[in-house]
């Protein structure tokens, strides 16, 4: 007979996935690489698209993506709205909208992008596994529903 073992869900994982979540997007605001790396699980199959960008595949290159983007000089400052936090065993998603403000070049821009951010249970901690931010439309457009596709 096999034993299966399932990882049990306590109330304190949604509070330390709402602190991982929010340690990304502090790195994110702060362009602190040591806490991007403290976020991220440094493996070759975690994945990352950034807004506008094809998907970018294992620890290495999406470090050097937020490198990049860090040294850029741009000012970037995301605030996550409706936030959601779904469990299940050592799998956690968090989808959220990202109001974005940024400067550069003496300009100031804003805009909103739809993000989904993976976490995995690994050695007791919750690690980012996949970010995905997506733009969204500008205000007043809206997708084609299902009839005007066909």
């Amino acid at each position: 007979m096999c034993a299966i073992i399932a990882a049990v869900t306590t109330p304190d994982d949604r509070a330390q996935i709402a602190s991982a979540n929010r340690d990304f997007y502090r790195a994110l605001a702060a362009r602190d690489m040591r806490l991007m790396d403290h976020v991220w699980l440094h493996d070759e199959w975690i994945g990352c698209v950034h807004p506008g960008w094809a998907l970018l595949v294992g620890w290495k290159a999406i470090r050097q993506s937020w490198v990049n983007i860090f040294a850029s000089g741009q000012h970037l400052q995301l605030m996550p709205s409706q936030v959601v936090i779904h469990i299940e065993k050592d799998l956690a998603w968090v989808t959220c909208t990202e109001n974005i403000t940024a400067h550069d070049a003496g300009e100031w821009s804003y805009s909103l992008a739809q993000a989904t951010n993976l976490f995995q249970r690994v050695s007791g901690e919750w690690k980012l596994i996949h970010h995905h931010a997506s733009p969204m439309p500008a205000h007043g457009s809206s997708a084609p529903t299902n009839a005007a596709r066909n």
